[in-house]
């Protein structure tokens, strides 16, 4: 399998996984059990391990997608974006392991909640621009089938 076709197939893990981290902290507040909260946390560290694999992967297949037309402007968005996005949800992780150790993370839980509904508007900017390329433009698609 080529290199380049390892990247869209990744980026669907960590896109579920932040995604549902984020719906167990509302379902912990629904429903106030701690095991969804923890479950978030683990979730969102399992996500954080799947976007930096997708971004390395992402980055590896650059060269291949790059050789499509018009298509450099929207490499260089989704990878900027993907580089904030994971940024986002690394800086939530280091505040939420903070808050967590000195049992103070209730406290700081809405600000939390905020920012990671930014960090998942950005994970689907990111996933816009990375669809865009490869259903739209061509990306890590055969040559041979678009004839």
């Amino acid at each position: 399998m080529p290199i380049e076709q390892i990247h869209p197939m990744m980026v669907h893990f960590p896109i579920a996984l932040l995604i549902t981290s984020l719906f167990l902290d509302f379902l912990s507040i629904i429903i106030k059990k701690d095991a969804f909260e923890k479950s978030a946390f683990y979730l969102l560290i399992l996500g954080i391990l799947g976007a930096v694999a997708a971004i390395i992967f992402g980055l590896l297949a650059e060269d291949a997608a790059s050789k499509r037309p018009n298509i450099a402007d929207t490499i260089e968005t989704h990878e900027a974006l993907a580089f904030i996005t994971t940024g986002i949800f690394i800086a939530l992780l280091i505040v939420r392991y903070i808050f967590m150790k000195k049992d103070n993370f209730k406290k700081v839980k809405p600000y939390y909640l905020i920012a990671a509904l930014i960090g998942v508007a950005f994970l689907l900017a990111t996933a816009k621009f990375g669809g865009h390329m490869v259903y739209e433009l061509g990306a890590a698609v055969n040559a041979n089938i678009l004839k």
